[in-house]
């Protein structure tokens, strides 16, 4: 199996993923406010958003470990393989079992109380307590489920994921609709994973025994090894907490939690937009480190030109013709009617068009963020970035404790766009270093995108000031033609003609 078509199976296990994150996001969401209220929706997303940190205990283990075994099996290191595979799956079990132990302390803390939650304190304790063990099972989960990278096998971890996050899905939506109490519901998702924990062990004695996980070895001096090399991807999973996290902890404080709720919504809208993009540039992770394993950097050139192209493209037809849509989104998701006045700080009617003209500039940023972001990550070329991404955003959320007390929810999308923008420039140039021994990064597309994406912001931010109180059809005709514009303009300006005669040449000939 070639390249084109271990990523085109990847790509397939990804969509799938996508797509049932996409309509958990879409389902759960509107149901949840209609039969909890959206005060009571604002408080699970903090208590839901208050223990992703301790994804972080993993310490990049997972992440680091998954793709150094793959390096190794590639290049016939059979020994050393078994033996850090062993020593990293018992260091993990330590942390989980000890953070297990530890975090009982939750049941004397006043959770109602210092989080100003309406739900009992009982019940936040336990709401909490099983959300982090859900958390902590996630680190075991997405050790084992990464397995299946060591032998060119990405696809099928990727839909052990899918399966696992389709069961939690389903059943918070099934306590959901029997209105059971936050604990309920996080005991249910806790359920859901570790069936799909167990189905994944079967599925790795079944489908590759020559890499069934083992207790057996144990190399203490690789501990040191390990841990510094993943300490720095713990980084990277502390960025998500400081990033997704604690801006929620933020407005909940300074803004209240109708404002979290809106705001979620918001950022859910284009973060289905980018969960889109990233299926493309997360289906090309295996085939990026198993290209680093067998030193084909001709080929990794190739796929980071080729790839860039096509995301580029998609990043600006995505996210602008998703802005244009977001009036009837909104409307139709939440009944609620979307209302375009004057730019103000509070997302108060669910749209306001500013802070969402906002989230679609940051949602671009972003989206050439990961890409650049996906060499560095599945290279183990990360140390500098994880550096750059841990200051950066801790620095953001320091500072929006003023822009968020002074300019709410948009002194905080301001803030965080400037970040983003500043790890991109930065992103740009260790891309150029780990290509420098090849060929030198051409910046030529990042300029297009960044010019394309303005001139797009301007025009749709003028055109929904006039269309978003017209009749839903209507906004949705206007949405299609600015699409097929965009589109049009994009594949032009990124010359992604010359991309899909390519991949399609191979595939022809693969099947010819």
């Amino acid at each position: 199996m070639g390249p084109f078509q271990r990523i085109l199976k990847n790509l397939g296990a990804m969509f799938a993923g996508k797509l049932i994150s996409i309509i958990q996001q879409v389902i759960v969401p509107p149901i949840f406010i209609y039969l909890y209220g959206l005060a009571a929706y604002g408080e699970w997303l903090v208590l839901s958003g208050s223990v992703t940190a301790l994804g972080m205990l993993n310490f990049g283990v997972q992440t680091y470990m998954n793709q150094d075994l793959a390096v190794r099996f590639q290049r016939g290191e059979t020994q050393g393989y078994h033996i850090r595979q062993s020593t990293a799956l018992r260091l993990l079990l330590g942390v989980v079992a000890a953070a297990a132990v530890l975090l009982l302390i939750f049941f004397v803390i006043p959770f109602d109380v210092r989080l100003k939650l309406h739900i009992s304190r009982s019940a936040a304790q336990w709401t909490l307590y099983l959300l982090a063990l859900q958390v902590l099972f996630m680190i075991l989960f997405g050790y084992l489920s990464g397995i299946f990278m060591g032998v060119a096998l990405a696809h099928r971890g990727a839909h052990w994921n899918n399966a696992q996050a389709l069961a939690s899905s389903g059943g918070l939506l099934a306590g959901v609709l029997f209105h059971a109490p936050f604990p309920a519901l996080a005991g249910i998702q806790l359920a859901c994973l570790l069936i799909c924990s167990m189905g994944v062990l079967i599925d790795l004695r079944r489908t590759a025994p020559q890499v069934f996980p083992s207790l057996r070895y144990w190399d203490g001096p690789a501990v040191r090894d390990i841990l510094k090399g993943s300490g720095y991807f713990g980084l990277i999973e502390m960025s998500t907490f400081l990033t997704y996290s604690a801006p929620s902890l933020l407005l909940n404080l300074f803004v209240g939690p109708e404002a979290v709720a809106a705001f979620g919504l918001m950022r859910t809208i284009f973060s289905m937009c980018r969960q889109v993009l990233a299926m493309f540039t997360q289906s090309m992770g295996p085939e990026i480190t198993n290209l680093v394993g067998r030193r084909d950097w001709p080929a990794l050139s190739q796929l980071y030109d080729y790839s860039e192209r096509l995301v580029f493209f998609l990043i600006s037809l995505i996210n602008l013709s998703v802005l244009m849509l977001s009036p009837v989104i909104i409307t139709l998701w939440v009944h609620k009617k979307a209302v375009a006045g004057a730019p103000h700080h509070n997302v108060s009617d669910l749209f306001s068009l500013y802070p969402y003209v906002l989230s679609s500039a940051l949602s671009i940023v972003i989206s050439l963020k990961e890409h650049k972001f996906q060499f560095q990550f599945s290279t183990n070329t990360h140390i500098e970035l994880a550096k750059i991404m841990f200051l950066s955003y801790l620095a953001m959320d320091i500072v929006s404790v003023g822009t968020i007390r002074y300019g709410g929810v948009t002194g905080f999308l301001w803030t965080w766009l400037a970040i983003e923008t500043l790890q991109v420039v930065r992103l740009v140039g260790l891309n150029q270093k780990l290509f420098a021994h090849i060929q030198k990064i051409d910046t030529v597309y990042i300029t297009r995108l960044a010019v394309l994406s303005l001139a797009g912001l301007f025009a749709t931010f003028a055109v929904l000031r006039h269309s978003a109180t017209l009749p839903l059809i209507t906004q949705a005709l206007i949405s299609v033609l600015a699409a097929l514009v965009i589109g049009g303009i994009s594949w032009q300006v990124f010359r992604v003609r010359e991309v899909f005669s390519s991949m399609m040449g191979r595939f022809t000939k693969r099947f010819a």
